[in-house]
């Protein structure tokens, strides 16, 4: 079964609907679907809290020996094939977050219109595709992974935007292309302690290209906005900053096995970088893998207001992961993975743990952390 089988069951994609209105078959209107994981982990690290993404408020250590917030969600969604051209997407995920509950959200709300089967447009609540694996991170069922590595993937908190897109898609001989520009604005909540806050970005817009041929993928992307994370500076949230983020990765797949890696340069008030190189091999219902990820210390710019320590405490995130891995799809659209990630601070930073107490440092601390999670998809 391929990826692409995945991410059309797990969302419901109404792509071979239009297809089939236009030639005048009989298909319903609407398709409902949706995917989940259900998922626990442990961490070794008792003076702060293992989270992948920075709207987690609390994970495995400090807080629990043993969590369920990581990797547990359910989502569901509704495809509508209104006309050949005329379609529309409704997503709502129910995840870990915000109070310290999973009250579920919007997390994708469209109409599309398609001029040409080449040419679209999308208007309302939209994936941001800053990564490979962006539009789908939320469904575990799509790649061999428990989440996507954290170095690259928190780099870009936001993941969806408020606006339009436009796509036109290729395709000569063995070469496809599709290319997407986008607008918009987003908010979203952000625990990134010491400074818990809401994360707003404005005059949000980026360029982002896929380009296929055979079982390789690459993907380039750059997006640019105005952002509310002045705050880490000066304290002052209406203060607005120019974000920049340069991003690039690579797939190669040709069914047994699979090789990737992903990049991403970040610019703002600071600037930064991680990338991820990772691998598995198909034995038949099993996928061992294994991944490698790192990020580098954030160096602030020149002309930058002078730093806090909230800021330095921030920019110091620099860790790197080994992970250890196995997926087993062991009955139809489900399956169980097993992980073990070894995770190094660098010598002057905390990392990506989240609530560690005032005045600790944990700088060149290794710890560990196992993870387990069912994914599925309906």
């Amino acid at each position: 079964m391929t990826k692409a089988y995945y991410i059309i069951a797990a969302l419901g994609t109404f792509a071979g609907i239009a297809n089939a209105d236009a030639a005048g078959t009989d298909q319903p209107m609407f398709i409902f679907g949706g995917f989940g994981s259900m998922g626990i982990s442990h961490s070794s690290m008792g003076s702060g809290d293992y989270v992948p993404d920075s709207s987690i408020p609390s994970g495995p250590g400090r807080t629990a020996v043993w969590s369920t917030t990581n990797d547990t969600r359910i989502a569901g969604n509704v495809a509508a094939q209104f006309t050949p051209k005329i379609s529309a997407l409704l997503q709502i995920d129910s995840e870990y977050h915000s109070g310290n509950s999973y009250q579920p959200e919007v997390e994708w709300a469209h109409v599309k219109y398609a001029f040409t089967p080449e040419a679209s447009i999308r208007v309302g609540r939209l994936a941001l595709p800053t990564f490979m694996e962006a539009e789908n991170r939320d469904i575990g069922y799509t790649y061999a992974w428990i989440h996507p590595p954290v170095e690259v993937y928190r780099q870009e908190p936001i993941t969806n935007s408020d606006g339009f897109d436009v796509t036109y898609r290729s395709q000569t001989g063995e070469w496809g292309n599709s290319i997407k520009a986008l607008y918009g604005s987003a908010m979203r909540p952000t625990y990134a302690s010491p400074v818990p806050s809401d994360l707003t970005s404005r005059n949000l817009w980026g360029i982002f290209d896929t380009v296929e041929y055979g079982s390789t993928t690459i993907h380039a992307a750059f997006q640019q906005r105005k952002t509310d994370s002045g705050l880490l500076l000066t304290g002052q949230g209406e203060t607005l900053v120019t974000d920049k983020d340069l991003s690039a990765g690579v797939q190669y797949d040709p069914g047994d096995w699979f090789m990737m890696s992903e990049w991403i340069l970040r610019e703002s008030t600071y600037k930064t970088s991680a990338m991820y190189v990772s691998g598995g091999y198909r034995i038949k219902k099993f996928t061992p893998y294994l991944t490698y990820a790192q990020n580098s210390l954030g160096s602030f710019l020149p002309g930058s207001p002078p730093p806090s320590q909230n800021a330095l405490t921030l920019a110091n995130r620099e860790q790197s992961t080994i992970s250890l891995g196995m997926r087993w799809d062991f009955m139809r659209d489900t399956d169980l993975k097993l992980q073990f990630d070894q995770v190094k601070l660098s010598a002057n930073s905390n990392g990506y743990l989240e609530n560690v107490p005032a005045n600790v440092t944990l700088f060149g601390s290794t710890f560990h952390v196992i993870s387990a999670v069912v994914d599925f998809i309906f």
